[in-house]
């Protein structure tokens, strides 16, 4: 596609400006009306870790140690509240704003710029990351990074350009392993396009042996975790139907109208792609590459989350960036002799995710989303102090817990070296509450009561068997999405 014409470099910084306000106003807005989620907790306790401690303990499981790497420092300077944790994720999903808006400015036209930083501005799944203490609004912003800075190298290869986009995908890497899918996808790109490969294929191929020695120390691990999970499976239920896919642009597009509005973007787009192949006026430029980006990882993820669970909305996110842009892009594809046609329908999406975007993430039912819990807490504190009740917690429950139940956050703060990593049920535990795996020591006959709290995907298996067979009845269960309340009673 050719690039229409760019505005100035004032225009372009004012425009910007104006961006990353209106995305900073939208996402200050809720940030601190949600409860501290479960893995925010995990997040937080990684945190506080010393730095070889955390890198150790992380990289023997899921997540590679960047992100709480930067949050260990962050909650140094200032602070371990909701809304000082939150305020990091925050930053990077602002900041996103600035490579979304460069690559459509620079290599489509300016007005896609504009739109594909609006319609990242007003998605309701970008702000509710942005409440979120996890690695995704950072790898969102690598994600945009390293695709404007490969786009930007293939155009007019430089050396700073290629050390940036260095470091941009070693944020990849040592973010989330699923972001590995951008790094490979400009491999191919850079080495299989015959002009591209002619352009930019012995400073691509520098750069990607610097990526091979940087991040050798986790080949190991990164092997390890991608072949158990294959194996293995992952606590994520195997995609049984087309549904998933579908849903997954639902969450790109706030709601089903501007998901069909996208679909049948995309599906006139394939049409027009079709009919340029067979006149042979087709051409691969900035659309194809963006489109390759996100279209291939999706797609090739989601045929193979039916053999094995991993094909989840917010580890996927980092396609948002891309994704936006392609549908700017591809507004201009469909009218290439009516250049105003195809700006009017970037305008008609941009105002469709305006008018469904949802500021307050509290609302929205995402996975991983944010329960109330404070009200747990103190519906569990009240009933073992007022009701004399044995009050039993799931494992998992622990880090969320303690945070409320001590309201000045000690048992956070002062972690023991060397790392306990069962420091919140030690301190839980000497306060009178039992867990999951233990409630069987507890001596029922010192109670009248039984509460106990568990995520409705995760019950606790056995319990009221239990409780019944040693005279207890169910007397009331509450619903506290996801959680459930419930009270037994002789």
């Amino acid at each position: 596609m050719k690039v229409l014409q760019t505005s100035t470099k004032r225009q372009s910084i004012i425009e910007c400006l104006v961006l990353l306000v209106l995305a900073s106003v939208l996402r200050v807005w809720y940030i601190g009306k949600t409860d501290l989620g479960g893995d925010e907790s995990f997040s937080l306790f990684m945190a506080l870790q010393s730095v070889p401690d955390l890198v150790r303990m992380l990289c023997q499981g899921d997540n590679p140690p960047l992100w709480e790497l930067l949050l260990h420092f962050w909650v140094k300077i200032f602070g371990i509240s909701e809304v000082t944790i939150r305020s990091l994720s925050l930053i990077f999903c602002v900041l996103t704003i600035i490579p979304i808006y460069y690559l459509g400015e620079k290599h489509i036209c300016r007005f896609s710029g504009i739109a594909a930083s609006l319609f990242y501005c007003f998605s309701t799944f970008s702000i509710y990351l942005a409440h979120e203490c996890r690695v995704y609004s950072l790898i969102g912003f690598a994600t945009a990074s390293s695709a404007s800075l490969f786009v930007s190298c293939v155009h007019r290869p430089k050396t700073f350009k290629f050390i940036l986009l260095t470091i941009a995908n070693l944020m990849l890497m040592y973010g989330h392993y699923l972001s590995v899918w951008i790094i490979v996808m400009e491999f191919v790109i850079a080495l299989g396009i015959n002009p591209i490969r002619k352009r930019i294929w012995k400073p691509y191929l520098l750069h990607a042996a610097a990526l091979l020695v940087l991040f050798a120390p986790m080949f190991p691990v990164l092997f390890t975790r991608f072949f158990d999970s294959g194996v293995h499976g992952t606590w994520i239920a195997k995609t049984t139907s087309p549904e998933a896919l579908y849903d997954f642009l639902w969450r790109m597009c706030n709601v089903p109208v501007t998901t069909v509005f996208a679909i049948v973007i995309l599906v006139a787009a394939f049409i027009r792609l079709i009919i340029s192949v067979v006149k042979k006026e087709c051409v691969f430029g900035n659309t194809g590459i963006l489109t390759l980006l996100w279209t291939v990882p999706l797609l090739v993820s989601f045929v193979l989350s039916y053999f094995t669970g991993f094909f989840l909305d917010r580890y996927f996110y980092f396609l948002f960036p891309i994704f936006y842009l392609s549908i700017s892009a591809y507004c201009l594809y469909l009218f290439p002799r009516r250049k105003a046609l195809g700006i009017s329908m970037m305008g008609l999406f941009a105002v469709a995710m305006a008018i469904s975007c949802s500021p307050d993430s509290s609302t929205k039912r995402f996975s991983g989303w944010h329960s109330e819990i404070k009200p747990i807490v103190s519906q569990l504190v009240e009933a073992k102090e007022n009701e004399n009740a044995l009050v039993i917690l799931p494992e998992y429950f622990d880090k969320q817990f303690t945070y409320y139940l001590d309201v000045s956050h000690e048992i956070f703060r002062t972690q023991s070296q060397p790392t306990n990593y069962y420091v919140f049920q030690d301190y839980l535990r000497s306060q009178g509450y039992y867990y999951d795996y233990n409630f069987a020591q507890a001596d029922l006959n010192r109670y009248s009561k039984v509460v106990f709290a568990y995520h409705k995907a995760m019950p606790i298996n056995g319990l009221a068997d239990y409780l019944e067979r040693n005279g207890f009845r169910l007397e009331t269960t509450l619903d506290e999405h996801p959680f459930q309340v419930s009270c037994f009673s002789k």
